[in-house]
């Protein structure tokens, strides 16, 4: 875990004084800003109020959710060079569908993130 600590810090990241809640790890501030700790291998949301948890709990479901368009998208466009042509179009409607949807929540992503700004 150390040594990890001490790659993420090599490639830019610095240590807090906050420490991990389930773990105890000291955690590090990413470039990105988020503080992470790599005993857990994850990202921690600190929150001072209920409403910031829940705010910071759907911005977490938001990007869940947008990953997995994200995937599914791109498993479709995996598989269209064996479609036949009248499935290649089912296949890019859906695609089109999924991009329009993922367009949106990632503008609803941009507008939260301001808000929290």
């Amino acid at each position: 875990m150390v040594k990890r600590i001490a790659q993420l810090v090599r490639a830019g990241a610095t240590l807090t004084s906050y420490t991990c809640p389930a773990c105890g790890t000291v955690l590090v501030r990413l470039k990105t800003g988020e503080l992470y700790c790599a005993n857990c291998e994850r990202t921690i949301v600190l929150v001072k109020t209920e409403e910031e948890a829940q705010q910071a709990l759907e911005a977490i479901q938001l990007r869940e959710v947008r990953r997995i368009i994200f995937d599914k998208i791109l498993q479709l466009g995996r598989e269209l060079e064996r479609l036949s042509a009248s499935e290649m179009i089912d296949h890019l409607r859906s695609m089109s569908l999924l991009l329009d949807i993922y367009e949106r929540l990632s503008r609803v992503h941009v507008e939260a993130a301001k808000t929290t700004s």
